[in-house]
């Protein structure tokens, strides 16, 4: 047999593969560390206190929008990034919505309020443990997602790494949106972004490690 033809035979009996199969993949991978990640805060932190009455509030549903709105855009540069070319586009400007948004509301608040209470309304009474718990939930969001990008052929680790931080904080922050007592769009600012960094950072630290293929 000629190599033309053994090469065509065996291209022949290759699976295409879906057209949505790399964003099941990444999305089946992201539910599963999120929903450990809940486990988790249920663990050690339970849901906040009069969450009921929280969830007839504007401020409780304005993080949800935030930090699900990081995860959408973020999971779109994640997909992207897991193909060979690279390529993100003009999905930094989604990613960038979010962050835009909820600083125009932060700085709206902090206008409104007298300057003596501006620290207040950054630090609130939990800031340390929103970095930290942010973080540390999207730990195991970040490992489930690791196992998903290395089926499919990134070539820039280290900001593909970055992109899957991002994304693992912004579900870690979903989860820990659930325990969160704080209100202000600038403690969410401040301090859900605090937490965003330092997974962001983190991966892209450790991404050219983890996710070779």
């Amino acid at each position: 047999m000629q190599t033309d033809d053994l090469i065509a035979q065996m291209s022949g009996q290759v699976t295409k593969a879906g057209r949505h199969a790399a964003i099941r993949r990444l999305g089946v991978a992201l539910a599963l560390g999120a929903a450990i990640a809940f486990v988790l805060m249920l663990m050690m932190l339970g849901p906040r206190p009069y969450f009921a009455a929280a969830s007839r509030t504007a401020p409780f549903w304005i993080k949800w929008a935030f930090t699900l709105s990081v995860v959408a855009a973020s999971l779109a540069a994640a997909r992207r990034l897991g193909d060979p070319s690279g390529r993100v586009g003009a999905v930094w400007w989604l990613l960038a919505a979010p962050f835009l948004a909820v600083a125009a509301l932060a700085g709206l608040e902090m206008g409104l309020t007298a300057p003596a209470a501006r620290p207040g309304l950054m630090l609130g009474h939990t800031a340390w443990r929103c970095a930290a718990a942010i973080a540390l939930l999207s730990v195991p969001v970040f490992l489930s997602l690791r196992a998903a990008l290395r089926h499919l052929a990134p070539t820039r680790l280290r900001l593909t790494g970055a992109v899957a931080g991002l994304l693992s904080a912004a579900a870690a922050a979903s989860v820990y949106a659930f325990a969160c007592p704080e209100a202000s769009a600038a403690f969410m600012m401040s301090w859900y972004s605090a937490g965003f960094l330092a997974s962001g950072v983190m991966g892209a630290l450790v991404g050219p490690r983890l996710l070779r293929w």
